[in-house]
């Protein structure tokens, strides 16, 4: 049986914004089939506009309905599977929010750690960079402290599938961090979905 949904992915190893899609469909169990279209190839431009007017990935494709952009899809998603947010209504505006934190900020840290899952390196990073992480990792502490779970609210929600490529960055760069926040990167990093997306990445031409 050919699913109803098709994620349309970047690279493993580099495409963070399509990592966060991958992980929020596997956590909410929605069988899909992945296409996987290779980044800084000369048709890329041309195939990932006449996939969608944003011209970029991820895009989830559910029967002839187009929805680009991370957080659109997790959106859908999480109509479909009401338990990728915090059953609380205070946590779950919180993850909400933390959410659209991640989406739209820390653009030090985007731009001078991009994702590369096979990139182990000590170089030393700007000031903007470290101040970003800095206040990443005193984010993930003050939500880490308010419970006993693993994870940004107790149980895996989609504030952590959006802020695992972050936590990729903290290990391949070596940027600094607190004991509690090194603590929930090896959870996002031992994580079985993200396991398996590693693997791939490691393979990847």
């Amino acid at each position: 049986m050919i699913s109803p949904l098709t994620l349309y992915i970047g690279n493993k190893n580099l495409s963070s914004w399509s990592l966060r899609s991958w992980l929020v469909l596997r956590k909410a169990e929605l069988p899909f089939e992945e296409e996987l279209i290779r980044l800084d190839e000369p048709e890329t431009k041309s195939v990932l506009s006449a996939l969608s007017e944003a011209g970029t990935v991820p895009v989830l494709k559910v029967k002839d309905e187009i929805i680009p952009d991370s957080l659109a899809i997790s959106q859908w998603a999480a109509k479909a599977v009401p338990n990728l947010w915090p059953k609380d209504p205070a946590q779950r505006a919180r993850a909400i929010e933390l959410t659209h934190v991640m989406h739209q900020g820390f653009e030090d840290l985007r731009r001078e750690a991009p994702m590369n899952l096979r990139r182990r390196t000590e170089t030393p990073m700007p000031a903007s960079c470290l101040a970003d992480a800095a206040r990443m990792s005193a984010l993930w502490e003050e939500c880490l402290s308010q419970h006993d779970g693993p994870f940004l609210f107790g149980d895996w929600s989609i504030a952590d599938a959006f802020y695992t490529p972050a936590a990729t960055r903290f290990v391949s760069y070596g940027l600094p961090r607190s004991p509690k926040a090194d603590t929930y990167i090896s959870e996002l990093m031992s994580d079985l979905d993200f396991m398996d997306w590693e693997a791939d990445a490691m393979v990847e031409t």
